[in-house]
């Protein structure tokens, strides 16, 4: 048995993670005339490093490449199964293992040469498990493992030059895994991987819940040393590491959903990591221990929200995937703003259970202390107002006050982003617009924003911006005629009989001041476009007497 692994020695240039896939691989000059036999499904797999491989006796995988189960993955592997040639079940059994060990395929060396054929059972096998089996032209006596390690090496080192995708990738790799694969401990020995550090996971009381180690065998120092109890300075990131003299020791607080607060550390030695890649494998964590900490904690889809709301693309077609959620599909942004943030936690499933009577995809959380749902587009108006009405009711019981934004027409979730930050910035600005208002649109929002942007621009250009309206206070009736223009326009989408209600009036005295208004301004109110102008004074003007008081 030979097995040769090509490391990745781009410390310091690459703690970074990577980002090639196996389907970038098969570009490279080394590979342009091999071909996919099966495992098409694999290709979008991220490829982190190459092996030679060539062993007979797949225990041997078992007991010295992948002890006690664990599972590192991302490799792309090289064999001409010299060892093995005809025995074909040998041949299998050794692609299982390595699929099992997360490798993500295998590249075929000497077909026709020195191997017969390539059997239909290893085609099979790399169907079924999502295995790239690449094959080298056949017949080619010439061709070297060389070329494609130095292909593939620089590939890798030059995507880590210029890529930080730590996060990404690693939410790749696990949720690619076999299920009893997907777990906190997995993602740490990648990221150990990735880092050239140990990396180590504990609870306040430096009880280590998970550790993987590098180099290997440093196990029992690390262990002793958080046994030991350590007297570590508050609010120090990185410090020298007391128990490894030439290492630095990073900590940082993971602020998962949890009912108790974790800490990871990371131990480097050599070239020190920086601010980046400590953040980055600090969001790692804490999202594998959303996701996958089931002994800690649930599953948080609210990671998925996260990274739409923050505009991370990488980070959310990954968590899409592992979620099964087509992101292309969501349309809507539904914010439940004034809730209670414990009443709204413990009503979210509820809430989503009523927004699926009206959308095929609807998934959320309680975001930033607030319930956000995204949804693709609605079956029906009817369908979407009845619901938006009853969550409101459930919300009323705890908080009186809470009102729905509904943003729709959403092309992208950069625009779902775009919204969340539009509605955060002028949400109270819109509620003095539109005060009976309890169900809001992203077209107020935008009004609001666009008022504030133009009283900001001083008083003489609000003042100009509010003379239509103004003109009514010298029509003989004071503040009357103002008042039925302001409620008619803004409360009462054009209607006479509920600005009728809204004033406590009778409908003939409102279609009395209509009258007058249209008079005094020269055109019908409600007349387009004419009463575009209007509608903003309206909304300045609220505006402005809000500064006022």
């Amino acid at each position: 048995m030979c097995i040769l692994e090509i490391a990745d020695n781009t410390e310091g240039i690459g703690g970074n993670a990577v980002s090639v896939t196996v389907e970038d691989i098969l570009k490279l000059p080394s590979l342009r005339q091999a071909k996919v036999l099966g495992g098409a499904g694999g290709l979008k797999k991220v490829v982190s490093s190459i092996s030679v491989l060539e062993a007979a006796d797949p225990s041997v995988l078992v007991k010295e490449i992948f002890p006690q189960d664990k599972y590192f993955g991302s490799e792309i592997v090289i064999t001409g199964f010299l060892n093995c040639i005809h025995d074909v079940e040998r041949q299998c059994a050794n692609m299982i293992r390595l699929a099992d060990g997360g490798e993500v395929g295998l590249v075929l060396y000497y077909v026709g040469v020195y191997l017969p054929y390539v059997d239909q059972k290893l085609i099979d096998i790399a169907n079924e498990r999502d295995f790239v089996l690449i094959c080298m032209p056949e017949g080619q006596r010439h061709l070297r493992y060389s070329d494609l390690i130095a292909d593939v090496t620089e590939c890798i080192y030059r995507d880590r030059i210029t890529n930080i995708s730590l996060v990404s990738d690693i939410l790749a790799r696990v949720s690619s895994a076999p299920s009893h694969q997907q777990t906190v401990g997995t993602a740490l020995q990648m990221l150990c991987a990735e880092l050239s550090c140990s990396v180590v996971l504990c609870t306040p009381e430096y009880r280590i819940l998970n550790l993987s180690t590098w180099p290997s065998g440093v196990e029992e120092r690390i262990q002793a040393g958080f046994r030991n109890g350590l007297s570590l300075p508050s609010g120090e990131v990185r410090i020298p590491c007391p128990f490894m003299p030439d290492a630095e020791l990073y900590r940082v607080p993971i602020r998962a959903d949890l009912a108790q607060p974790l800490q990871l550390f990371l131990i480097k030695e050599g070239e020190p990591l920086s601010r980046e890649l400590v953040e980055q494998a600090a969001d790692t964590t804490r999202i594998c221990v959303n996701i996958w900490g089931r002994q800690n904690g649930v599953v948080a889809i609210h990671e998925l929200l996260r990274a739409i709301l923050q505009d991370e693309p990488l980070k959310m077609r990954r968590l899409a995937e592992i979620f099964h959620i087509d992101i292309a599909a969501i349309h809507e942004l539904w914010m439940l703003c004034g809730a209670d943030a414990d009443a709204a936690s413990v009503q979210m499933e509820q809430n989503l259970e009523l927004a699926r009577q009206c959308a095929d995809i609807t998934f959320g959380s309680v975001y930033e202390g607030q319930p956000v749902m995204c949804l693709s587009t609605p079956h029906s108006l009817r369908d979407t107002e009845r619901v938006m009405g009853e969550l409101l009711e459930c919300a009323a019981k705890s908080s009186p006050d809470a009102v729905i934004v509904r943003c729709s027409g959403l092309s992208n979730t950069t625009n779902c982003r775009r919204a969340y930050l539009l509605t955060l910035e002028n949400l109270e600005d819109a509620k003095c617009i539109f005060p009976h208002k309890r169900i809001f649109l992203l077209g107020e929002m935008e009004l609001a924003a666009a008022c504030r942007k133009r009283i900001s621009e001083g008083e003489a250009a609000a003042i100009d911006e509010t003379m239509p309206l103004f003109a009514l206070q010298s029509a003989g009736e004071g503040t009357e005629l103002l008042n039925t223009a302001c409620a008619y326009l803004l409360d009462c989408d054009g209607s006479v009989t509920r600005t009728a209600e809204l004033l406590h009036l009778h409908k003939n005295t409102i279609k009395y001041r209509l009258q007058r208004i249209s008079d005094t301004l020269g055109f019908r109110l409600g007349k387009m476009p004419e009463t575009i102008e209007l509608y903003y004074s309206a909304a300045i003007c609220r505006l402005l007497y809000k500064k006022q008081r």
